[in-house]
C-alpha cells in the first residue's frame, strides 16, 4: 500500500521519517515528487491523514470525465489547512478557487501552503464559515470535525459567517467542494442552491441527529435539482464522499 512518504523526494522523504521518529512538536515542510510542497504539523494534529486522502488515496478523482482546461472557477467550502488548495491548483492549471474557511489555526497553515506552492494568486479567500445568512456563530474546536455547533459539547470558537449564496454570486461554478461537517445541510436546503450553476460538485455528508440518513437524504436532494449523482470512492456509516454532475451538462 502506497504511503505519502512515498510520494516524497529522496530528501523530504528522510526528512519526513527523521521527523515521524523523533516527534519535537514541529511543523515539517516537504515536497512531493510532482513539485508541491506540504507544510504539515505533528499529531495529534490531522494534516497526515487529509494529505494522505488528497495525494496517496486521491479521493477528489472524478468518478466522471472533468476537463482540466475547461475548469476555471472552484469553490472550495472547508478548505481546511490549504491541501486541497494544493491538489486543485494541480489538477486544475487554469482555476481560480474561492475558499471559505473559519478555524483560525486551519488559516494559519492554509495561507502558508498557499505561499508555498505559489497560489496565492489565483486564491480568493474568506475567512469565514459559510451559511445561509451573514452574522457570528459558535464553532467547535475539533481539527478536521470542527463545526458549527448550537450548544458546546467541546472548547469552541466565536467566527465570522457570511452568506455562501451572497459571497459567490450568480458566476458559473465548474467545480464545488463541500467538506463542513453536516453544515452541508442548511445549504442544500436553501432554495437558491439548486438556482447555482454548478457543473460538477463533490460533497462529504455527514450523519447527524436531525439527518441520520444522511446519504440517502443527499443523494435525493441533489436528485430532485438535476444532478446525476455517484458514490466517491469511500463511504462509511458515519459520513462518505458524493460526486454530482448535472444532466444537461452531459447530455
Amino acid at each position: 500500500m502506497m504511503r505519502l512518504r512515498d510520494l516524497l523526494t529522496p530528501l523530504s522523504r528522510l526528512r519526513y521519517l527523521a521527523w515521524r521518529a523523533l516527534p519535537l512538536g514541529r511543523r515539517l515542510t516537504v515536497r512531493l515528487r510532482s513539485g508541491e510542497r506540504l507544510m504539515l504539523r505533528p499529531l495529534p494534529a490531522t494534516d497526515l491523514d487529509t494529505a494522505f486522502e488528497l495525494f496517496v488515496a486521491e479521493v477528489y478523482r472524478p468518478p466522471f470525465p472533468v476537463e482540466p482546461d475547461a475548469t476555471r472557477r472552484i469553490v472550495d467550502v472547508g478548505a481546511n489547512c490549504g491541501h486541497s488548495l494544493i491538489f486543485w491548483g494541480r489538477q486544475y492549471p487554469r482555476s481560480h478557487v474561492v475558499a471559505f474557511e473559519p478555524h483560525p489555526t486551519h488559516l494559519d497553515l492554509l495561507e502558508r501552503n498557499v505561499a508555498l506552492n505559489a497560489l496565492s494568486g489565483r486564491l480568493t479567500l474568506h475567512r469565514a464559515a459559510a451559511g445561509v445568512s451573514a452574522g457570528e456563530v459558535q464553532f467547535l474546536d475539533a481539527e478536521n470535525r470542527s463545526s458549527i455547533v448550537d450548544a458546546a459539547s467541546g472548547p469552541t470558537l466565536r467566527v465570522p459567517l457570511v452568506d455562501f449564496f451572497d459571497t459567490v454570486g450568480p458566476e458559473p461554478i465548474d467545480l464545488l467542494k463541500m467538506d463542513i461537517e453536516g453544515g452541508e445541510y442548511p445549504l442544500l436546503k436553501d432554495p437558491r442552491f439548486a438556482r447555482l450553476q454548478v457543473r460538477t460538485l463533490v460533497m462529504e455528508w455527514h450523519r447527524t441527529s436531525e439527518h441520520p440518513d444522511g446519504k440517502a437524504w443527499c443523494e435525493r436532494a441533489l436528485a430532485e435539482m438535476g444532478y446525476e449523482v455517484r458514490a466517491g470512492i469511500w463511504t462509511g456509516e458515519e459520513n462518505g464522499l458524493l460526486w454530482a454532475r448535472r444532466q444537461e451538462a452531459h447530455g
